[in-house]
């Protein structure tokens, strides 16, 4: 398919996708809401780009106190020995010193840990998907919801033709909140998606914020987005997604 017949096609998709999101909201109809995220399969794979943050510090102490499946090999958050920080230490060590491979354990783990990062992966997916998921009547925001019900990262690190690859997801959580909510002095989104001034507010990075506790925000929608980056180590290539787990109800 040539190049700008292409562009049209997924430009379209996201105009029905918008269009729909917004038909459904003004009737009031959550279940189709869903419905229109879910039938939107060019949510499957939106394709992000690359890590936004290296802060290694930032993204231990987050690791540290989650939990983690490694290898299928589950982590117990805030363990010094059982932990996620303890457990991807040895097996970077492990598998370069096994496989003979020319990297520096240290960064191969600082690399893991850093795309493990769920404050991380779910910044990088909303500066996206912003732009997506969203109509004239309805806006995304970020939510807890993933971190709060302990979903874990999952990670995968082995060697392969002698180079040292690695898939990382991290779920993360977003939701939608009718902007009728924020209009009439209840409340503004701003740059980052968080809910501002007043009734609640949405901060630049997407989060609703300063909300009135006797008047709290609803969340119309709610979804989880699973944030995927399959690495190559050894070459430095990688691919960085997004996938929308759809809510039917």
């Amino acid at each position: 398919m040539p190049g700008n017949a292409k562009k049209y096609q997924v430009v379209n998709k996201r105009l029905v996708l918008q269009e729909n999101l917004a038909h459904y909201t003004k009737m009031g109809d959550l279940r189709k809401v869903y419905q229109a995220l879910h039938d939107a399969k060019f949510l499957s794979c939106v394709k992000l780009d690359g890590i936004s943050s290296l802060n290694i510090k930032a993204a231990e102490k987050k690791a540290n106190n989650e939990d983690s499946t490694i290898n299928g090999v589950g982590t117990v958050a805030g363990s010094n020995y059982y932990g996620t920080l303890r457990l991807l230490q040895d097996l970077s060590v492990q598998l370069c010193q096994m496989n003979d491979l020319p990297l520096n354990p240290q960064e191969v783990y600082e690399s893991v840990v850093c795309r493990m990062s769920r404050t991380t992966a779910a910044a990088d997916a909303f500066s996206k998907l912003k732009r997506i998921i969203k109509a004239s009547n309805v806006s995304l925001i970020r939510t807890e919801d993933a971190a709060l019900r302990h979903v874990p990262c999952e990670v995968e690190m082995f060697e392969a033709k002698g180079e040292l690859l690695a898939n990382i997801a991290t779920t993360v959580s977003f939701g939608l909140i009718r902007n009728a909510e924020l209009l009439y002095g209840k409340g503004d989104i701003n740059q980052h998606g968080f809910l501002v001034n007043g009734k609640g507010d949405i901060n630049q990075h997407g989060f609703l914020v300063n909300q009135r506790k006797s008047e709290p925000l609803e969340t119309w929608a709610k979804f989880d987005v699973v944030v995927t980056e399959k690495m190559n180590l050894s070459s430095g290539d990688f691919l960085r997604y997004a996938t929308l787990l759809s809510n039917k109800t």
